[in-house]
């Protein structure tokens, strides 16, 4: 089995050496390295070349600035491997990584592999809990993912058969958490999807990831990626029930963090709460008096009567303010290609 690894390349000079010592580090030998390049302004393009010019197995394609959809669209269309496995560009990956998920892939006739990983920043790593050993149906991994149950978002991390991606594209019109509109469509052109406890990737955390560099339009878009992964699987499998709920709450949370620590009242910032059934949330008194507890505080904070916030009927808001707000944090924040989608 030929594996195309896809690495999207955008102003990544400080870690793009790693990322490839990494890939010619792996046991499974039957490879090769697709890299776009979109439109860095630093040396990126110059180290992937460098790095062309010695293995030929890593492929080199470069174009203006298009963002990271566009990227990873143009990285599935240069592919020409059996199976798919992205890798983010400032990340690493162990060396038995492709083998390991090649042996599952094969051995027990999955369609997608997805492994686990550990957050890098610094000399101790941040370990997020792991799916454990299992083969699942489409629906039960969608069902993990959506119960945040060990299977994720992420494009990296899991080994794609090609035919995963018919007709799967990364949409190339909205700004933010492209993934979540994206992944969970692979799994339905899947029959078996495998996962494992191996942390192989090494997800690392620097001043451009989104964790560092929150907006409440980012978080939005985060609500509205979960709005439409919600809505797309009611209508294609209207026999399942998937509860969002525990991801809208999430969202919320980090709505309000974002008001308490990143948002000023001048900015004339806005909350509006999702509808959550509080009755669906394990530890719900618990989730909705700590809940309730950070809104108190971003309220004072902002001036706000948390009654008000709570009833949107009585929200006294400027609709005009408030867009116009929305598009100056979205001009602010908005960086082509890099890392946006680091949140889930």
């Amino acid at each position: 089995m030929k594996i195309s690894i896809l690495i999207p390349v955008y102003n990544v000079k400080k870690w793009l050496d790693r990322c490839l010592d990494s890939l010619e580090a792996q046991t499974w030998k039957d490879w090769e390295a697709v890299l776009v390049n979109d439109g860095s302004t630093d040396a990126s393009l110059e180290i992937a070349q460098r790095r062309a010019a010695q293995d030929a197995r890593i492929h080199v394609f470069s174009y203006p600035n298009r963002g990271i959809s566009v990227t990873r669209n143009r990285l599935l269309d240069h592919a020409r491997g059996d199976a798919f496995l992205f890798v983010d560009s400032d990340d690493w990956i162990e060396p038995e990584t492709l083998e390991k998920l090649v042996r599952v892939m094969e051995g027990k006739r999955c369609d997608i592999v997805q492994c686990g990983y550990q957050m890098d920043f610094g000399p101790v790593p941040f370990l997020r809990p792991v799916a454990g050993n299992g083969i699942h149906t489409r629906e039960e991994a969608l069902q993990m993912l959506v119960n945040n149950k060990g299977i994720n978002n992420y494009p990296w991390g899991k080994l794609f058969r090609r035919h995963t991606f018919s007709n799967v594209r990364f949409p190339e019109n909205v700004k933010g958490f492209e993934d979540t509109r994206t992944i969970f469509r692979t799994f339905l052109n899947a029959s078996r999807i495998g996962t494992i406890p191996d942390r192989f990737v090494h997800y690392v955390q620097h001043p451009g990831s989104l964790t560092n560099c929150m907006s409440l339009a980012t978080v939005y878009d985060m609500r509205r990626a979960y709005e439409y992964q919600e809505n797309y699987l009611k209508k294609v499998l209207p026999h399942q029930h998937f509860d969002f709920n525990r991801n809208y709450y999430n969202t919320d949370m980090v709505i309000i963090y974002t008001l308490i620590l990143f948002s000023h009242r001048k900015e004339n910032p806005r909350f509006d709460p999702a509808s959550i059934d509080w009755s669906k949330l394990t530890l719900s008194p618990v989730l909705h008096g700590a809940y309730l507890a950070w809104l108190q505080i971003a309220c004072v904070k902002m001036g706000w009567d948390i009654r008000k916030v709570l009833d949107e009927t009585q929200w006294p808001v400027n609709a005009d303010d408030s867009q116009k707000a929305a598009s100056s944090s979205r001009e602010k924040t908005a960086k082509p290609a890099a890392k946006r989608n680091r949140v889930r």
